[in-house]
């Protein structure tokens, strides 16, 4: 008995210490600030990541964001909003309403481990991307949102 209590608490402790690895590993993307004008001009799409620290899809995504920005920056606008904490989902929708995405805040909030993509000319979700670790879903998602924008 006290034999299986140690392997109990023992893998528990590995668990434990795999998964505050992992958090600590998962830290919310951050992106260049735009400017409310910026923001606010229509045509080019947004890329939004809806992420939290502790999201396991964001875990496994999180290259699949990196590659977005660095194929991406400056031909789309990026934002990310957090959902680790309560504070950090204030601060989120807080940022989605300055940005004029406050109704996409409201339709997504707490889709985790989505990508969105939004049409830029009518703000509308024009892909809901979760979880795919294949970029040519993300590529194929966002260049029409980019051809349907000229």
């Amino acid at each position: 008995m006290r034999k299986s209590l140690l392997v109990v608490v023992a893998i528990a402790g590995v668990l434990i210490g795999a998964g505050s690895f992992l958090y600590a590993r998962n830290a919310t993307p951050v992106v260049p600030p735009l400017a409310t004008t910026e923001a606010a001009a229509a045509g080019t799409p947004w890329v939004v990541k809806l992420h939290a620290q502790w999201c396991p899809v964001c875990m496994l995504t999180k290259g699949m964001w990196s590659q977005i920005e660095q194929t991406y920056a400056g031909r789309v606008r990026l934002a990310v909003f957090d959902f680790t904490t309560d504070e950090t989902a204030a601060a989120s929708r807080a940022e989605a309403e300055r940005l004029g995405l406050g109704y996409v805040f409201d339709e997504a909030a707490y889709a985790t481990g989505t990508i969105l993509v939004l049409d830029g000319r009518s703000g509308r979700i024009a892909a809901w991307l979760n979880g795919s670790r294949d970029f040519a879903d993300y590529r194929a998602a966002i260049d029409s949102a980019l051809a349907a924008s000229r």
